[in-house]
């Protein structure tokens, strides 16, 4: 998976060029990119200079801007060599972008160019992996979020069941709620009446008492 320099093109004498191979064999990619962005300035160094601009900013993290150079590269040559290696690098760069399903087109047009190239099979089996990976990933969040028929209806099953246990338990209740209040109830009568008859005898005991004539002596 890794993208090295394309030293093949250099020309003889162009200083950006190997300026730019310097800083970036010291992993100083930031100014290996400027040095090669220079070195488009001339025509004879243009082609290298974007494979190589591309592996600048493709080890800085800047696919996007990395997969432009390689596009850029792909459009200035018929040489099938360097367009496997322009298609393998923008593989890379959707790769690392999980775009698994580009990275493969790009790999396969690789090696359509070059069938011979063995890393670039490497990558496209990998991307494949990466790929069925991410699709069984998205399977198993789509069967949490659409529960299987089955499954619903044994919820549902005991949804119901829950709810006549629970319709069960609540007449019962009620039910004992209602024994208790007719006890209640007629504890209450009892003790009306039992006050009523309190009430009724101390009248009269009452009326008797008033009834009750003092002989008056004459």
């Amino acid at each position: 998976m890794l993208i090295g320099v394309s030293n093949s093109f250099a020309q003889q004498g162009d200083v950006h060029l190997h300026n730019g191979n310097k800083d970036y064999a010291a992993k100083d990619y930031k100014s290996a990119a400027d040095e090669y962005q220079k070195a488009l300035s001339d025509k004879s160094a243009a082609l290298q200079g974007k494979f190589n601009l591309g592996d600048a900013y493709y080890r800085q993290g800047q696919y996007d801007q990395a997969m432009d150079e390689y596009k850029q590269a792909l459009s200035m040559t018929r040489d099938q060599a360097l367009m496997a290696h322009a298609y393998h690098n923008i593989g890379n760069s959707l790769l690392q972008q999980r775009k698994f399903e580009e990275s493969i087109k790009a790999y396969e047009n690789a090696l359509y160019n070059n069938c011979k190239d063995d890393d670039t099979r490497y990558n496209l089996a990998f991307a494949q992996t990466m790929l069925k990976h991410q699709q069984d990933q998205q399977k198993q969040k789509q069967q949490k979020k659409k529960p299987d028929p089955k499954d619903q209806q044994k919820q549902k099953d005991q949804d119901n069941k829950d709810k006549e246990n629970k319709d069960k338990q609540n007449k019962d209740q009620q039910q004992q709620q209602d024994k208790i209040s007719k006890q209640d109830a007629q504890r209450m009568l009892d003790a009306l009446n039992n006050d009523e008859k309190n009430l009724q005898d101390k009248l009269q005991k009452k009326k008797a008492v008033g009834q009750k004539q003092i002989e008056k002596n004459w």
